[in-house]
């Protein structure tokens, strides 16, 4: 019994260290460069040990696992013996050799799960997360003692790295045991992590997580959609070129002759302007400039690095054959980075206006209550949801895309604006004539 005891001692204490190079492993990873930084300002010895990492990091990190590993293993094989004993002892009050093989393969399957469970809570989840939440802490007390034991099992960890990059030859590639690459899981996980300890907040969680969806992004999912993009026709009527620039607001508009599938270039209404200070007479055609066409399958991150390459602001989206699918602006990839970038202060923005062919306007985001009492309308309120972008979404069952329209009685709500999976902005109208907001009811 005696030597059970120092047995169960020595597996406990085996799983502890194997928990402890864990949750000094991610606790070192999640050392960030700004935090390295910051140590250095304060003249911090830590600083130049966490830097010198970054001469040999195989070595550092390939001592880390295999020390991790091996701890592990002699965990697992001291662990079993162990409850294999005890299982004999306790359940059947035998030795091993006075079982029959049903009895041999329960206890042993048993002690496989007991001691798995173990090295799993105690040697990994447990460790990860507290290396994680505390990993100023827990770092500075393990980077001297870890960059002392690399450099004693240095060449091992060469040797072991040499030889399993020599069995990847045929796959042209190599190995090592600090990956820089970070699976996208690997990183949500972090980030959710950061933001439970307080070191990202929701807005920066979202930008990040709104990155990893951009490079999946295809140019008819950002674009303004043909039926409301701002565009002009080839005139020479400089006061109907002015009002239109004056309505829409836009410095860019796309110059069309004939019809939208026939876009000819972009007109920058700094030039239009500067144009009529200068001339008594205006010709559009010697102001508009080339314009960039993309296919609508094009993804937008490539699109964004070629309007950076060329310098361009704006993009005509057009289908396989040709025709006039959209627009898209440099504005609209980047929202789907940061979201709106609406110039307007958010306490001057309106929930709602009236447009001038008699239809509304609505923000997704518009309070549902706050709707109903406007346009004294009945819309179904629910703990479920309580915007009307939400009220789409759980009548539909789906985010609508741009353009699509979603029915309720006489009232039609039609989206025309969609910032990744949230619609933003929508027409709302009705073949009700008594359909008004309380603003515009005289």
């Amino acid at each position: 019994m005696d030597f059970l005891i120092i047995e169960a001692v020595l597996v406990v204490i085996l799983i502890l260290l194997a928990g402890a190079l864990s949750a000094a492993d991610i606790a070192i990873v999640s050392f960030g460069r700004s935090k390295i930084e910051e140590l250095k300002e304060k003249n911090d010895a830590a600083a130049d040990l966490f830097e010198s990492i970054q001469e040999d990091p195989n070595s550092f990190y390939g001592t880390i696992q295999i020390s991790t590993n091996l701890l592990m293993i002699a965990s697992a094989v001291l662990g079993f013996h162990l409850f294999m004993r005890l299982f004999y002892k306790v359940f059947y009050g035998e030795t091993m050799h006075a079982l029959d093989i049903y009895s041999e393969l329960l206890a042993g399957i048993s002690s496989v799960l007991l001691i798995s469970f173990l090295i799993i809570l105690f040697s990994f989840l447990i460790p990860k997360a507290l290396g994680f939440k505390y990993s100023e802490i827990i770092g500075r007390a393990a980077i001297s003692p870890l960059i002392f034991l690399s450099k004693i099992i240095k060449y091992p960890v060469k040797i072991i790295t040499a030889i399993g990059n020599l069995i990847l030859i045929p796959f042209k590639e190599e190995t090592n045991f600090y990956q820089t690459k970070m699976s996208e899981d690997e990183i949500r996980v972090i980030i959710s992590e950061s933001v439970k300890s307080g070191t990202l907040n929701k807005t920066e969680q979202e930008i990040i997580e709104n990155i990893f969806e951009f490079n999946d992004l295809h140019a008819n999912e950002v674009m303004i959609p043909r039926t409301e993009m701002s565009a002009i026709e080839m005139v020479n009527d400089k006061s109907e070129i002015m009002k239109y620039i004056i309505k829409t607001g836009h410095s860019l508009l796309p110059v069309y002759e004939d019809s939208l599938d026939n876009i000819v270039g972009v007109l920058h209404t700094k030039d239009f302007i500067k144009s009529i200070a200068e001339e008594s007479q205006v010709d559009i055609k010697s102001l508009i400039r080339p314009v960039y066409f993309v296919p609508e399958t094009k993804l937008i991150s490539e699109i964004l690095k070629e309007m950076q390459k060329r310098g361009e602001r704006l993009a005509i989206v057009t289908d396989e054959y040709g025709g006039t699918e959209g627009v898209i602006t440099m504005e609209d990839i980047l929202e789907e980075i940061v979201g709106d970038l609406g110039d307007t202060p958010q306490s001057e923005v309106k929930n709602f206006s009236l447009l001038p062919d008699g239809k509304y306007y609505v923000l997704g985001s518009m309070d549902i209550s706050e709707f109903n009492e406007i346009f004294n309308i009945d819309l179904p309120e629910s703990d479920e949801y309580h915007t009307i972008a939400g009220f789409i979404s759980y009548s539909t069952g789906k985010i609508l895309n741009t353009g699509e329209s979603y029915k309720y009685n006489s009232l039609t709500f039609e989206l025309i604006k969609k910032i990744r999976q949230k619609m933003v902005q929508f027409r709302v109208y009705s073949n009700d004539t008594t359909f008004l907001a309380k603003t515009e009811v005289k």
